[in-house]
């Protein structure tokens, strides 16, 4: 089984799931779609190279949305761009390499173990959302003030 996913603060929402390959970076358009509907709009974007494509680039050049593809040509990045762009390639490598690492490790994904196509997706579907339920949980205990004690 092949899963796109978008991440959003470090949480995972699929975009599409199949057991007939796919080409992802076919999938940026909508993606990017699907993330302006659900909040409201896109500035930056992180992406494997994979998604560098003149399509890709065209699109995301005329919505105004940064990415962190290499620019082509004797193009350079000016100073602040380059920042930008390792933050986003850093984010990228780090965060969503680790979520999907996570979703193996812990949540089950890195052997399914489950048969048929139906309990294999939603195998998936529910690793994915434990995984978002956790970390929702630890966001909000760390945002919890700690309970005031009363004065004698």
């Amino acid at each position: 089984m092949k899963v796109h996913m978008l991440q959003v603060d470090g949480l995972s929402f699929i975009d599409k799931m199949s057991f007939r390959n796919f080409n992802e970076c076919k999938r940026l358009k909508t993606s990017v779609v699907k993330h302006k509907t659900v909040f409201k709009g896109t500035s930056q974007l992180g992406a494997d190279r994979i998604y560098a494509t003149n399509e890709n680039r065209r699109y995301c050049t005329g919505n105004s949305i940064f990415t962190c593809f290499p620019k082509k040509g004797p193009k350079k990045h000016s100073k602040a761009e380059k920042i930008l762009s390792s933050e986003i390639s850093k984010q990228r490598a780090t965060v969503m390499k680790g979520i999907f690492g996570t979703h193996k490790d812990h949540y089950g994904l890195r052997k399914i173990k489950v048969r048929g196509e139906k309990r294999e997706m939603l195998m998936v579907l529910f690793a994915t959302m434990a995984a978002n339920a956790v970390k929702i949980a630890k966001k909000r205990n760390r945002e919890e003030p700690a309970p005031r004690e009363k004065a004698a």
